[in-house]
């Protein structure tokens, strides 16, 4: 039994040897012998392996002392989180998901990941979504000057219609005022108007008692004739 165990483990480690190595020549067009390929590899072997941080830890496994787990886990996940790289492009990768300035978001070139590489599609999709929250950070910015502009305008309309209500107000003063002052104009020329009535009566009354006066006087003068 434990020696079908130690078959199977080493028919496992074989195939995900040669998976691995497969990877490497498919993404990089670098010839690895499957008994050469490392998880960790060296600087100098020109490849590393990009994984996705949900299997972080296949990258401290080794392929010489792993177990079924690990081979089966290699077999599940190679292509699909796990591919082989160059250092340069991980670095990249690493660089644009972290350290991209935000001024240059907008003309940054995130490329169109036709090599169908996981790796740079993530790296694509960090950077557009730290372009996104940029945007977001700027527009959150323009509201907020907007917002305060609002308040200023809002406050003066307040003060504006303040002034118009006590204008308002005023104008309904005058404008009573007004009607007193022409209902008093009215009644005086009222009681002009009568009073210069009452004076042409008296005025003619006056005449009258003097015609009567001098005829008085005509009739005497001729008595004594």
């Amino acid at each position: 039994m434990p020696k079908r165990s130690n078959e199977k483990r080493f028919k496992l480690k074989q195939q995900r040897r040669e998976a691995l190595a497969a990877n490497i020549y498919g993404r990089l067009r670098i010839v690895v012998a499957p008994e050469k390929v490392r998880l960790q590899p060296r600087p100098e072997d020109g490849y590393t392996w990009s994984i996705t941080s949900a299997n972080a830890g296949l990258r401290k496994s080794s392929l010489s002392s792993g177990n079924i787990h690990l081979y089966r886990s290699i077999c599940n996940e190679i292509g699909h989180s796990l591919e082989a790289v160059s250092p340069q492009t991980l670095r990249t990768s690493q660089s644009n998901a972290n350290c991209i300035p935000k001024e240059n978001l907008e003309a940054e070139s995130f490329g169109d990941g036709t090599d169908g590489s996981f790796t740079a599609e993530i790296s694509e999709l960090k950077a557009a979504n730290s372009s996104i929250e940029f945007e977001l950070e700027r527009t959150r910015v323009r509201m907020n000057d907007c917002l305060d502009e609002s308040h200023t305008v809002r406050a003066e309309a307040n003060e504006l219609r303040h002034d118009m209500q006590i204008l308002q107000s005023d104008n309904n003063k005058l404008h009573d005022e007004l009607t007193e002052a022409r209902a008093g104009i009215a009644g005086a020329r009222r009681i002009l108007n009568s009073l210069q009535t009452e004076g042409i009566g008296v005025a003619l009354g006056t005449r009258d008692i003097q015609s009567s006066e001098n005829g008085i006087h005509a009739v005497e003068g001729e008595v004594l004739d």
